[in-house]
């Protein structure tokens, strides 16, 4: 099980001599999505065209990475093929974490519609109870939050998963994804929160810093993936060695 820090240090391993070509794949990325958002001009028919695009195009820079760091061959756009290939799964699987998640997106929603409404009553002296009602739900909106964040955390390995298992349905990659990260949704987060100096620092240089940033963070999650894997792998071939073991003794 490794640390944070031996995550990172593998990650810029990893992307030893692969530093420009990761960062030219993440300004085509942020190119692309910088010219997609302009489609939100477009009442409520842009908003939705650009998630429904955005989605699929998040996955394939994640399967990107993951094929660079494992040293297959990509392109500067290989994230749109990757992404628009893979359309209808990704979707499946985002459907279903929402699926997963809606309890407390549910929770939040009723928090902050009993907030605004409180609210209107406090304005309007029309109920003595408001502030009450507006401590409740602002209780219940930061459990809501703090608690889809949890869970979130979760289902972060979906497309890694789904990259390495294309057959699997939607909701099978959010159950196995549930699986790997259970107890290890506190290592994934001191892993994003080693990255916030960084990040800051990238803020620094007016985002510039991110195409450097970005793959890191994106590679160093491929390694923290693969060593959930790897806990795994390795006790399925200890078991192969064990049987082999057994069926030579079996033949002398």
């Amino acid at each position: 099980m490794m640390l944070a820090s031996q995550i990172r240090a593998n990650a810029r391993e990893s992307l030893q001599n692969k530093w420009g070509k990761a960062a030219l794949i993440t300004l085509v990325f942020m190119v692309i999505s910088f010219l997609l958002s302009f489609l939100n001009i477009i009442p409520l028919i842009g908003g939705l065209v650009v998630t429904v695009i955005s989605v699929p195009l998040s996955y394939g820079l994640v399967a990107t990475f993951i094929k660079l760091k494992r040293n297959e061959n990509v392109t500067y756009t290989t994230f749109l093929s990757e992404g628009f290939a893979n359309f209808g799964k990704v979707w499946s699987v985002t459907l279903w974490t929402a699926l997963k998640l809606s309890p407390w997106i549910i929770l939040i929603i009723i928090a902050i519609a009993l907030m605004i409404g409180s609210g209107v009553s406090i304005v309007l002296g029309s109920s003595s109870s408001g502030f009450g009602l507006t401590f409740v739900a602002f209780v219940a909106y930061i459990v809501g939050i703090v608690m889809l964040i949890i869970k979130g955390f979760s289902y972060a390995m979906n497309y890694f998963i789904l990259c390495d298992n294309p057959t699997l349905t939607g909701k099978e990659i959010v159950e196995k994804s549930a699986v790997i990260m259970k107890n290890n949704k506190w290592r994934f987060f001191c892993l994003s929160l080693s990255f916030i100096g960084w990040a800051f620092l990238a803020g620094l240089t007016f985002g510039i810093g991110m195409l450097w940033l970005s793959p890191y963070m994106q590679v160093s999650v491929v390694h923290f993936y693969e060593d959930l894997l790897g806990k795994t792998s390795n006790d399925k071939k200890e078991e192969v060695r064990n049987e082999e073991d057994g069926n030579a003794i079996t033949e002398e």
